[in-house]
């Protein structure tokens, strides 16, 4: 257990005789392993990670705050250093917490963890300098530097922390952080000095991946042992104790979980209290005996209050109006199962108190529905015309447990537009099974593929490309092309960054195409649900309203196609009939109802409940116009499943939180829902049968069992999976590690998912030669004087760019408000080389943390960051899919940080905004060249257009009151 974490990564297995060796090379050789070799290795015991030296080590580390110890042993961990060089460092890094105090201690420890990762395999640094003290020394200089600016903590939302991260694998155990995260009703509830009380704990086998079950090996005793005895007993992080807390649903989901350490502060009447786990389950309110006798059940209902929220500013609600669901005539079915109505003043409330806590305000219409956590229910609430006043209505669906006492309304949610319609392949094998033709799904995709193609042509084009795939939305990219746009610039010239860029987001596009079916279907939409609480629909009636961009409002009319992810039956996807334009005298007509659809309360089952056991607490529905797209009318559709829900696994007194705490290892062991997925949709693709066959309909009535796992304890028996048909898999089905034209192992699948899969080639991306060309990048800006850089601003020369349609069409725009050959103060410029050098060095501790492989040289590239994506391919998709949401999560607050400090303080003209944005805009022309420039010009030009839109409307808004 001592020695495991630190020498996992390599084993020296000591053979007593010749023969033995000879054995184990054979053994080798009927095993298949790979890269056997013979040679020499030197044997030198140097004791780097013996029992003194992490004695040591931990005895110094009491003395240091927590955050600080964290950083170290996080360093240690890692495995960036060993324990005998942390030792080294402990004098140095005591004098720099006694000189900046804990809280930078900490930052600037995080920043060497960053660098000293690649730095043995850096070109910029010559081999006397690769040593641990040089590669110390100067990330403390860049960090003095940065110390310099404001701390993102003190402009960071209210509602997002510092979280710190703990893998707890096999053999060890990985700090991660503190990063940037949404917050959530518990950690709002205690000042935010404390925050660091708490730690999100994954549960992961060795290289960070998911447990899976192996039949050679006793997995599940070995998770009740691993991770059992962590939930049961706790766990020591950098020397203080943590014990399990909670979880939300959606961490469960990637075996993440809360801890938290005790810590005193003051209650809201001013007494001073001790806060740990048992104290914080019990604030939380009263939760009914059938629940708490449910471990799953009460846990499900505790994790509400760790989903991430907004919390509205102190928004005054006049009245709280307990209404009845409607349900069927025979009890059975619930029409308004989660979800209730507030009046309009209410919705205009919330809405104007979350921009109140925004610093970059939303210019758009009060959204007329959103998802919310309030007083222990949590679900939807749409707008209701005929309430008054600021009122909401909840209805028993909605309430999990009693919290009468919590005064805020939290914002899960604000459906302020609609989103795209995408297929994806379980929803292909489900229509092709219904008998929508091949040629169907093969239009929409060669449609696709050629509108990524056409549209890296021209920069309007490019931004709509930007906006429908959802990416670099961190630069807001799609904001900044089109008003680039509008000044009259069509295309980006001579831009090798932006080339790249377009180049890695086509192959992300085309990647998402060809491995996941995810073809948009333009005239389509996906929509939030809600009840028909006027009762003006019936039966499979819908109504649903589109506000476009342009604010004009579109009314779906006649049939449309409608279903809900995930579907795996062929009932999951329904016909239903859209009203259309209502008529004068209908609910609708007062209120329209924008971004949503609106499910019928009459009738003799909801709709919702057909598509894949769908509800109206926030699920969202996919909408096809058949009368706009024919071609997607199935030649058939089928009675929706009728699932008999999952016993609840109960015990015989009130559950406690280690109730909970072997619920989670059950989880762990038994979270086959993935398996059962993968195997219905290759079941279906190897039957003659389809979809059809016995075996899919089982799968269709595990797959629910396995999504009601989270909620009624009750695990699916692995033994009752159908096998499949047959050992070869569908060539749609492989990894992207592997290629499939030489697999002995995979077969051209005749579906229409293999043959949309063959249909598309992705271009080569080489990831060892942009890993080589950015390290190149990062060298040059490892060498640069900031305090240099500050200077050359007072007559910085961009003369190379000055033909340059993008330059001169900003220069242009800008120059009308102030006089861009004016010199920037000397403080502009400190400000704006500051600000360079924090986001480059920021950036690089993104490239290298948010990575797939576990090569010491991996590392992102600066387009991969801006566009949003990683390029290297991976036979863990999901792995790829949570490291870039992470990454981009993170992005999105470093950029927001340094948009806030380019812009006008409160008490700050709005040209002095535009005059750093301008000049932090020429800065990354003339520097080019350097790792972090490209990316900070576009947060510039962000900044640009953003503090020109604010000096418009605020001349507007003197001239209308002159004109009064």
């Amino acid at each position: 257990d001592r020695l495991a974490p630190y020498a996992s990564l390599a084993v020296r297995l000591v053979l007593t005789s010749s023969k033995q060796l000879q054995k184990f090379r054979r053994l080798a050789g009927v095993a298949q392993l790979h890269s056997v070799h013979a040679f020499q290795v030197p044997l030198e015991r140097r004791a780097l990670f013996s029992f003194t030296a992490l004695a040591e080590l931990r005895v110094w580390m009491r003395h240091f705050p927590w955050r600080v110890s964290f950083q170290i042993e996080a360093t240690l961990n890692n495995l960036l250093v060993d324990a005998t060089e942390l030792l080294h460092l402990i004098p140095r890094i005591g004098s720099i917490s006694a000189s900046h105090g804990s809280k930078k201690t900490a930052s600037f420890l995080k920043l060497f963890r960053e660098r000293v990762g690649g730095w043995w395999d850096r070109n910029d640094v010559t081999p006397s300098q690769k040593n641990l003290e040089t590669c110390f020394e100067r990330a403390l200089a860049d960090f003095e530097l940065q110390a310099q600016l404001p701390d993102p903590d003190s402009t960071i939302d209210e509602d997002v922390f510092y979280s710190h991260k703990v893998i707890l694998t096999a053999t060890g155990m990985l700090l991660e952080g503190p990063f940037p995260e949404q917050s959530n009703r518990v950690l709002r509830a205690y000042p935010r000095e404390h925050h660091d009380c708490f730690l999100r704990v994954s549960f992961m086998d060795d290289g960070s991946v998911p447990y899976r079950f192996d039949r050679q090996v006793d997995s599940r005793g070995f998770v009740r042992f691993r991770v059992g005895k962590a939930l049961k007993d706790g766990l020591e992080v950098a020397g203080k104790r943590f014990r399990f807390l909670a979880y939300s649903l959606s961490a469960l989901k990637e075996h993440t979980v809360w801890f938290v350490r005790p810590f005193v502060c003051s209650d809201r009447h001013g007494e001073t209290i001790r806060v740990d786990a048992p104290r914080i389950i019990a604030s939380l309110g009263t939760f009914d005996g059938k629940t708490r006798s449910c471990p799953a059940r009460y846990a499900a209902r505790i994790s509400q209050v760790f989903t991430a929220t907004d919390r509205a500013a102190v928004v005054e609600v006049e009245e709280v109006f307990y209404g009845k669901d409607i349900k069927t005539s025979d009890q059975r079915y619930c029409f308004t199962d989660g979800v209730g109505t507030l009046s309009l003043e209410m919705a205009e409330r919330l809405w104007a108190g979350m921009q109140e806590r925004k610093r970059t305000k939303r210019r758009i219409d009060t959204p007329r529905a959103f998802q919310v956590r309030f007083q222990g229910s949590k679900g939807m609430l749409s707008v209701d015309h005929k309430l008054p006043g600021a009122v909401i209505v909840l209805r028993p669906s909605m309430k999990k447990f009693d919290a009468p006492d919590e005064p805020y309304v939290e914002i899960a949610r604000a459906f302020d537009k609609p989103n795209a319609y995408f297929l994806n392949r379980p929803l292909i094998m489900v229509l092709e099974g219904l008998g929508v033709p091949y040629s169907t799904f093969k239009k929409y995709q060669d449609a696709a593929v050629s509108e990524v193609k056409g549209s890296t042509r021209e920069i309007a084009s490019t931004a709509k490309l930007f906006d429908k795939y959802g990416l670099g939305t961190s630069f807001r990219v799609s904001s900044v092309l089109n008003s680039l746009a509008k000044l009259g610039v069509n295309h980006v010239v001579d831009d090798k960054f932006f080339d790249k860029s377009l180049v890695f987001a086509v192959n992300h596009i085309l990647r998402d195409l060809k491995n996941h079916a995810r073809i948009p279907v333009p005239q389509g939409y996906t929509l939030v649900g809600v009840a028909d609480v006027h009762g003006g629909l019936w039966g499979n009636e819908v109504y649903a309203c589109v506000q476009e961009k342009d604010g004009s409002l579109r009314y779906l009319e006649g049939d449309v196609l409608i279903s809900r992810s995930p579907t795996c039956h062929p009932g999951d996807v329904q016909i239903a009939t859209a009203i259309g334009r209502p008529p004068a005298h209908s609910s609708f007509s007062k209120e329209p109802l924008p971004n949503m659809i609106v499910f019928a309360a009459r009738g003799r089952r909801p709709l919702p409940s057909c598509l894949g056991g769908g509800d109206l607490d926030g699920d969202l529905y996919n909408i096809i116009p058949l009368n706009e797209c024919p071609e997607f009318r199935p030649r058939m559709t089928s009675d929706a499943a009728a699932y008999d829900a999952a016993p609840w696994k109960v015990l015989d007194r009130p559950s406690t939180m280690a109730d909970v705490a072997d619920f989670v290892v059950d989880y762990i062991n038994s979270d086959v829902l993935g398996l059962i997925a993968t195997n219905w949709l290759i079941t279906a693709d190897q039957s003659p049968n389809h979809m059809f066959d016995p075996d899919c309909m089982v799968l269709s009535q595990l797959h629910s069992d396995a999504v009601d796992f989270q909620k009624s304890g009750q695990a699916v028996v692995i033994d009752k999976i159908p096998k499949l048909k047959f050992t070869a898999r569908p060539d749609w089905s492989a990894p992207e590690t592997v290629n499939v034209a030489n697999s002995t192992t995979h077969y051209p699948s005749r579906r229409a998912l293999g043959r949309l899969f063959r249909r598309i080639d992705l271009p080569e991306v080489d990831p060892a030669t942009e890993e080589h060309r950015q390290r190149r990048r990062q060298g040059r800006t490892a060498n640069l004087d900031v305090n240099d850089l500050a200077d050359e601003l007072g007559n910085i020369a961009v003369s190379d760019v000055d033909e340059d349609p993008v330059h001169l069409a900003v220069r242009q725009r800008v120059n009308a408000f102030i006089d861009v050959d004016e010199e920037p103060a000397k403080p502009v410029r400190d400000a704006v080389a500051q600000l360079f050098w924090y986001i480059a060095g920021e950036l690089q501790g993104l490239c290298t943390t948010h990575v797939l492989s576990h090569r010491r040289t991996s590392t992102l590239t600066e387009e991969e960051v801006f566009v949003g994506t990683i390029i290297e391919k991976t036979s863990l998709p999901r792995k790829r899919r949570e490291t870039m949401a992470t990454m981009r999560e993170h992005t999105d607050h470093l950029v927001q940080h340094i948009h806030d400090q380019l812009a006008a303080a409160k008490d700050e003209p709005l040209a002095i905004g535009l005059r750093r944005g301008w000049t932090a805009w020429q800065l990354s022309l003339a520097e080019h060249r350097l790792f972090g420039a490209k990316t900070f010009g576009w947060v510039a030009l962000g900044s640009i257009f953003d503090t020109i839109k604010d000096i418009e409307e605020a001349e507007k808004g003197e001239m209308q009151t002159a004109m009064r």
